[in-house]
C-alpha cells in the first residue's frame, strides 16, 4: 500500500460499512476491523491485502463502537459496544474471549486505556449514565462503574498526562464532557460545558507542548476543543457542516489534526487548535486513524455502499 490512493475492498460489507477502526502497535502491527452494525458480524482484513483474516459469527445486531486493547506482551483484543454489552474477541484468531460483562443495557461506546504501568483497560459509555472500566482480556469489572452524567453517556476516550494520571473523558446526553481519573474513579475537575446538546463523540491528543487536547462533537453539528488539565475552552465552536457520527486525532506533518466523518458521507480534517478546515476531498460515513511505528498516518474509510478503504496520508 502506498500512496493517498491505498486499498479498497469492495463489498466489504451488505449495506454500509461503518464503525471502522484502525490501530497500530510498536511492532508494526496494524489491525483494521469494521463492521455495519453487526448485522454481518465483526471482521479484521489485511492492512496490505484486504484480505479477510476473520469475521464473527455472533448475533451483533446494533453495533455502536469498536476498540482495540494492546495487552502486555502483544496480545489484541477487539471489542464492540453495542445493545446487549461488549463483545471481545482475540484480535490474532477471531476466538470469542469468555467472561462477556453481563450489561442490561445498551453500551454506546468503548474506548482504550492504559494505565502507567501497563495496565490496559477497556472503558464502556453507558446506556444507564454510568461510565464502566473492565479489564480486556476476562471482562471483569475494574472497580465500580463512575457515575456523574445522570442519563445515558454517548462517548469515550482516555489518555495518559504529562503527570502519569490516565484521564477518562466521557460525554453524554446532558451536554456535558466529564473528565475522571482512570485508576481511582475520582472526578478530575468540573465538567466541561457545551450548548446543551449532546455529545456524541470525544477524542484526546497529547500536544507539543505538553498539554493534551480534548475535542468533542454534539447532535448539533458543533466541535468544541478543550485544554484536559484545566478545562479553559481551545478556541470557539467549529461548525462542522454535518453530523459526526466519529471522530478521531492524530499527528499530520507535525500539526495536530482531527478527523471526522459526516452524516453527508465527507470526511474532513480539521486543525485542532485553530478549528480551521484542512481538507474535504474524501468520502466516506465512517473513519478511523492511527500512526504507525514508521512514523506513517493512516486513514480507513467506510462507504454507505458497503466498501472499507485504507490509505496513507502522505
Amino acid at each position: 500500500m502506498s500512496g493517498v490512493d491505498g486499498m479498497r475492498i469492495a463489498g466489504a460489507h451488505e449495506g454500509s460499512a461503518g464503525p471502522v477502526l484502525l490501530a497500530a502497535d510498536p511492532e508494526g502491527q496494524v489491525l483494521l476491523v469494521s463492521t455495519n452494525d453487526g448485522r454481518d458480524g465483526v471482521c479484521r482484513w489485511d492492512a496490505d491485502t484486504g484480505a479477510l483474516r476473520w469475521r464473527s459469527s455472533n448475533d451483533l445486531w446494533g453495533v455502536n463502537s469498536l476498540a482495540a486493547v494492546r495487552l502486555p506482551g502483544g496480545r489484541w483484543v477487539v471489542a464492540a459496544a453495542g445493545d446487549h454489552g461488549v463483545d471481545r474477541w482475540d484480535a490474532l484468531t477471531g476466538d470469542v474471549l469468555p467472561g462477556r460483562e453481563l450489561q442490561s443495557d445498551t453500551v454506546w461506546a468503548v474506548a482504550a486505556a492504559y494505565l502507567r504501568g501497563g495496565q490496559a483497560m477497556l472503558i464502556g459509555a453507558g446506556h444507564g449514565g454510568e461510565v464502566h472500566r473492565w479489564d480486556p482480556a476476562s471482562g471483569t469489572a475494574l472497580g465500580s462503574p463512575l457515575a456523574g452524567h445522570g442519563i445515558s453517556v454517548k462517548c469515550v476516550a482516555a489518555q495518559e498526562l504529562p503527570d502519569g494520571v490516565t484521564m477518562i473523558a466521557s460525554g453524554g446526553e446532558d451536554g456535558r464532557v466529564h473528565r475522571w481519573d482512570a485508576a481511582s474513579g475520582e472526578a478530575l475537575g468540573v465538567p466541561l460545558e457545551g450548548s446543551g446538546w449532546t455529545f456524541s463523540q470525544v477524542a484526546m491528543l497529547p500536544m507539543t507542548r505538553g498539554n493534551t487536547l480534548i475535542a468533542a462533537c454534539d447532535t448539533n453539528g458543533l466541535l468544541y476543543r478543550w485544554d484536559a488539565t484545566s478545562g479553559e475552552p481551545i478556541g470557539s465552536p467549529v461548525e462542522m457542516g454535518a453530523y459526526a457520527p466519529m471522530l478521531s486525532a492524530i499527528h499530520l506533518h507535525g500539526q495536530p489534526v482531527l478527523v471526522t466523518s459526516g452524516e453527508d458521507g465527507i470526511v474532513r480534517r480539521w486543525n485542532a487548535v485553530t478549528g480551521r478546515l484542512i481538507d474535504d476531498s474524501l468520502t466516506g460515513i465512517a473513519a478511523s486513524s492511527t500512526v504507525r511505528a514508521d512514523g506513517s498516518v493512516l486513514l480507513a474509510t467506510g462507504t454507505s455502499e458497503g466498501d472499507v478503504a485504507l490509505r496513507r496520508l502522505d
